[in-house]
C-alpha cells in the first residue's frame, strides 16, 4: 500500500473497487469479473504470494495468455512491489529456457498448457532457481486458499519496478524493458489525454496481452475503471460480431488486422456505430486501406508511432486524416522527438534523419543488459533506429528503419515510400521492399509482394506502376509475387526474416 498519494498501477483497481464494486470488469471466454471481485481476488492472490516469501524486489514470469488470471496476477504483483516479466505463451523450450535462464525470475506464474514446455526448457537449462506457479482452476493451485482478500501489507513507491516489457524484436535476443508504477501510470493518463481512455470504455484486445500494444491499454482501462473484454486470438469476424453484440467503444489494432477486418466487412456489414476510438499502432496504413476503414468500421481513427522501449511517441487523430494521411502525427503531449543527421546534428524541415526522444513514458534502461542500454539511450535521449522528418507544420512522416534504408548505386532510398506507392495498386494485399546485393550498384530495390485473391497481376506489371509515379533510382528493379509474408507476433512484415529468405535463395540458385 502506499503511504501517500502517488501513481501506483495498484491503486486504480483499488479505486474502481471500492467506487464500483459490482461493475463488470473483465469478461473473458471462461468467466466475467467484477471490480469488487477482481480486488478481492488480487489481494488474496497478492498474500498467497507473500506467504511463499515472494514479495517487493523480486522477479516473477508470467506465461499467461489473454485471459482474466493474467490481470489477477500483474496488479497482484504490482501491490507487493514484485516486477512482472510477461512472456509469449507460444514460447517453444529452447526461447523459453533461454529468457528465464537470463533474467532468473524467482517463480514463474504460468497457464496449464505451457507446463510441457517448462519441462522441456529445464532439461536445456537447470531453471534451479525458479517456483512454477501453474495458474489452472482458480486457486492458482491452492495458493488463495485461506487468504485474505485485504490490502497487502506492503508498502509501493511509485519509482518502483513494475514489469519488464519484452520487445517483440525481429532479430536476436529480446530485450526486457524496464517500466517503474509511475511510467506505466503514464502510459494510462497518456491515453486518457490523447484518446480519451476511461472509465466510460468498454473495449476489447484481441492481439497478445504479453506485448506492449496491447497491454498498455487493456492495463489502462482497468486502471480508469472501464470494462475489459479479452479474446484469446484475433479473429476478424469475431471481433466485428463482439462490437455489434456488445457495443464496444474502443479497439487497439495492427494494420494487418484492420485489412483482415474489411475483408469480412467487404461481404456482411455489422454494427459498428458504437465505436469512438479505434487505436492502430504497429506500422504503417495505407492511404486507400484507411479510407476504407473510416467509411466500413469507423471514421474515429487514431494512429500512433511507437514503440515498446519508448512508448507513445506521436499520434494523428480523426481530424488529421484527410489533412495527413500519411503522417505519424504529432508528439504526444509529454514528448520531446528530434530528428539528427549521422553526426548528431539536426536536420532542417522536410530533412530525414533519425528519430530521437526524451520521454516519461521512455524505458528507464533495458532490464539485466547495460550494454543495450548504452547502444540505445544517451543523455537522456532514446535513439529510435527509424528515419522521419517534421514538415512546416509539425507533423512527423515516419520514412522507415534506418537499417532497412537501402544503398544503391550511393543514393539511399526508403523502401516504406516505395511500399506506400505498392499499396496503391487494387490488386496487392501485402508488399515489401528490401535491398538485395548487386554488382553494378551495391543493393538492389526488390519488391517482395502478396496479391489479392484470385488476381492475376504479373511483377512486369507493377514495375511499369511504380514507375508512372516514382523516380527512376527507386523503381524496383524486380518483383517478386508470393502466397505469404513472414510476420512478427504482433502483426508486422519481419524483414529480417524475409530477407533471409530471399538471401538464402539466392545463394542456393548461384
Amino acid at each position: 500500500m502506499a503511504t501517500k498519494t502517488s501513481l501506483l498501477m495498484g491503486d486504480g483497481l483499488r479505486r474502481s473497487a471500492t467506487n464500483t464494486p459490482a461493475k463488470l470488469a473483465a469478461t473473458d471466454r471462461f468467466r466475467e469479473i467484477t471490480y469488487g471481485e477482481l480486488n478481492a481476488r488480487v489481494n488474496q492472490l497478492a498474500n498467497g504470494l507473500l506467504s511463499l516469501g515472494i514479495g517487493k524486489g523480486d522477479d516473477v514470469a508470467v506465461m499467461v495468455g489473454n485471459r482474466i488470471e493474467h490481470l489477477e496476477i500483474l496488479f497482484a504483483m504490482a501491490k507487493i512491489g514484485a516486477l512482472a516479466i510477461p512472456l509469449d505463451i507460444k514460447w517453444k523450450a529452447l526461447e523459453l529456457g533461454s529468457v528465464l535462464d537470463f533474467f532468473k525470475p524467482r517463480a514463474l506464474i504460468l497457464q496449464s498448457d505451457c507446463v510441457q514446455e517448462l519441462e522441456m526448457a529445464r532439461k536445456i537449462h537447470a531453471l534451479s532457481f525458479l517456483r512454477p506457479i501453474v495458474a489452472s482452476g482458480l486457486s492458482y493451485g491452492g495458493l488463495l486458499d485461506g487468504q485474505s482478500s485485504a490490502e497487502p501489507p506492503v508498502e509501493v513507491h511509485e519509482d518502483d519496478p513494475f514489469a519488464v516489457l519484452l520487445t517483440s524484436g525481429t532479430t536476436g535476443f529480446p530485450k526486457g524493458c524496464l517500466a517503474t508504477h509511475r511510467t506505466f501510470a503514464l502510459h494510462c493518463i497518456n491515453n486518457a489525454i490523447e484518446k480519451g481512455l476511461g472509465g466510460h470504455d468498454k473495449a476489447l484486445l484481441s492481439s497478445p496481452i504479453y506485448f506492449n500494444a496491447g497491454r498498455s491499454f487493456t492495463l489502462g482501462i482497468i486502471y480508469f475503471g472501464g470494462t475489459m473484454i479479452l479474446h484469446e486470438r484475433f479473429d476478424a469476424e469475431e471481433v466485428l460480431k463482439t462490437i455489434e453484440r456488445e457495443k464496444v467503444t474502443y479497439i487497439g489494432a495492427v494494420p494487418t488486422m484492420c485489412e483482415r477486418m474489411l475483408h469480412v466487412l467487404g461481404s456482411r456489414a455489422y454494427d459498428t456505430s458504437s465505436l469512438r476510438c479505434l487505436a492502430i499502432t504497429g506500422g504503417k496504413v495505407h492511404p486507400t486501406v484507411l479510407e476504407d476503414l473510416k467509411t466500413r468500421l469507423t471514421p474515429n481513427i487514431y494512429r500512433t508511432y511507437a514503440s515498446t522501449d519508448s512508448g507513445q511517441m506521436a499520434i494523428s487523430k480523426p481530424a488529421d486524416l484527410a489533412a495527413k494521411p500519411n503522417a505519424a502525427g504529432k508528439p504526444v503531449w509529454c514528448v520531446e522527438l528530434r530528428i539528427l543527421d549521422d553526426a548528431g546534428n539536426p536536420v532542417k524541415v522536410g530533412e530525414a534523419g533519425e528519430i530521437v526522444c526524451r520521454s516519461p513514458l521512455a524505458t528507464h534502461g533495458y532490464y539485466k543488459n547495460p550494454e543495450a542500454t548504452g547502444a540505445s539511450f544517451r543523455d537522456g535521449w532514446f535513439y529510435t533506429g527509424d528515419l522521419g522528418y517534421f514538415d512546416e507544420e509539425g507533423y512527423l512522416f515516419v520514412a522507415g528503419r534506418k537499417k532497412d534504408m537501402v544503398k544503391s548505386g550511393g543514393i539511399s532510398i526508403y523502401p516504406l515510400e516505395i511500399e506506400s506507392v505498392l499499396y496503391g495498386h487494387a490488386d496487392v494485399l501485402e508488399a515489401a521492399v528490401i535491398g538485395v546485393p548487386d554488382p553494378k550498384w551495391g543493393e538492389a530495390v526488390k519488391a517482395v509482394v502478396v496479391l489479392k485473391p484470385d488476381s492475376v497481376l504479373q511483377g512486369e506489371e507493377l514495375i511499369r506502376f511504380c514507375k508512372e509515379r516514382l523516380s527512376s533510382y527507386k523503381i524496383p528493379k524486380s518483383v517478386e509475387i508470393r502466397s505469404s509474408l513472414p510476420h512478427t507476433e504482433v502483426g508486422k512484415v519481419n524483414k529480417v526474416k524475409l530477407r533471409e529468405m530471399v538471401l538464402a535463395e539466392i545463394e542456393s540458385a548461384t
